[in-house]
């Protein structure tokens, strides 16, 4: 690959990390978001009382109180925390929204790709319902044909300030 001159035409193309909501669903965010990933002990999430129903408690991560959000059932799916989940971990993405950092609880992290924003298309893709519309940002479909979801961080925050 030829070093990039300044007569090069300047990229648009931003950096995400991709996951899984569940074995079928796949999500990304910006990295400019992502602080970093985490492979918690489910036994250090406490859970309170009077929450919405997305925010499945906190936990203590390097010194400060971090709120975990089970993002797939904030959009409507199966909770990732159910009845039938197999292990004493999850994996949380810590991410950096209007100075406020929470923790996305996803199926598994993937990996990081690079896409021009405007290859992101709008409208709401399968299988989501109208409700949680304001949480997507949009989604664009892969070379290997996998659709992926781009969610909005900020709107996801607010729904969660919000009164139930």
């Amino acid at each position: 690959m030829a070093p990039k001159t300044s007569t090069d035409p300047p990229t648009t193309q931003k950096q995400f990390i991709s996951f899984l909501l569940t074995q079928k669903v796949w999500g990304m965010v910006q990295t400019s978001q992502l602080t970093e990933t985490i492979n918690l002990e489910l036994g250090k999430i406490v859970q309170i009382p009077d929450l919405p129903p997305a925010v499945v408690g906190v936990c203590g991560w390097r010194g400060e109180v971090l709120w975990l959000v089970d993002l797939s059932y904030a959009l409507g799916l199966a909770p990732l925390l159910s009845a039938d989940y197999q292990s004493d971990k999850c994996n949380v993405l810590k991410v950096t929204v209007n100075q406020q950092s929470f923790g996305i609880l996803v199926a598994e992290v993937r990996q990081l790709m690079r896409c021009d924003p405007q290859d992101i298309q709008t409208g709401l893709p399968v299988p989501f319902k109208a409700e949680v519309a304001p949480l997507i940002a949009g989604h664009l479909t892969t070379t290997g044909n996998i659709q992926v979801t781009s969610f909005n961080l900020e709107a996801l925050l607010e729904t969660l300030r919000s009164p139930t």
